[in-house]
């Protein structure tokens, strides 16, 4: 056995799921008909068949709350038609209650499974309006995964076009130390061969020469600054002061 309440005529319906404390009590300004039960014992076999009022969920929404839901109002709606049968038995088996007693017990019961039906039909149509607001939310998902692809790939061509431009870079680096340090060494040789000139000439000079033996007489520039100084330069070989002293290149001509 198991005790059901048992809805009067007129009293509001409970919420889904409502289920009162042990302490409760109706309010008092509610009317009860004559000899009516808020509570009745009801065979556990009265409950075979209950299920027929079960709300069809789609298999894919599995959420926890969502199934609590529907749940509760399928539990309240298998409750609104076991109301019904009891105040029919009742009516019936009672000797107390009279034919406008089981009329009302009817009439509450239907209203009770009116509402509950209502509220499985709300609830089908927020669970549809759900599945397309994820249907929306997944397309949206897939079009930012499908972006986040193509961002991706045309960073890896960015990245792959910065790594040859700074490849080429290091290359061109290395060609310009190269470069300095061949101009290091030229400067070098350079320097060499100016002191090596200038000690022959110092040479030259201490050796008391009065001027180089292919200069064809006794003018003598002791350098290109005189040999400008006295309109000559520049001095091809032959001419008169002509010396390889002024001649460093050893091309025939001093003082270019």
């Amino acid at each position: 056995m198991r005790k059901v309440y048992n809805l009067p005529p007129g009293w509001p319906v409970p919420p889904a799921g409502w289920s009162p404390d042990p302490e409760w009590q109706p309010n008092p300004e509610w009317s009860t008909p004559a000899g009516w039960q808020l509570w009745v014992d009801v065979p556990d076999t009265a409950l075979i068949g209950t299920d027929a009022v079960a709300v069809d969920v789609p298999d894919e929404q599995t959420d926890a709350a969502r199934n609590r839901r529907r749940w509760i109002v399928a539990g309240w709606a298998a409750a609104a038609v076991l109301i019904f049968f009891v105040g029919v038995g009742i009516g019936s088996a009672g000797g107390g209650q009279d034919d406008t007693a089981v009329a009302e017990a009817e009439a509450s019961a239907s209203a009770s499974a009116a509402a509950a039906f209502a509220a499985v039909d709300e609830e089908r149509a927020q669970l549809e309006s759900e599945q397309a607001d994820l249907a929306e939310a997944q397309a949206a998902l897939e079009t930012g995964e499908a972006a986040l692809a193509d961002d991706r790939k045309s960073l890896d061509s960015r990245a792959d076009e910065v790594a040859k431009k700074e490849k080429k870079l290091r290359t061109r680096e290395s060609d310009v130390k190269a470069a300095e340090a061949e101009v290091g060494t030229r400067e070098s040789d350079v320097a060499e061969r100016e002191a090596a000139v200038e000690a022959s000439e110092a040479a030259g000079l201490v050796g008391g020469d009065t001027g180089p033996a292919d200069s064809g007489g006794t003018t003598y520039y002791e350098n290109c600054d005189a040999a400008r100084a006295a309109g000559a330069a520049p001095v091809y070989s032959g001419d008169p002061g002509y010396g390889s002293h002024l001649d460093r290149d050893g091309d025939g001509v001093g003082c270019e």
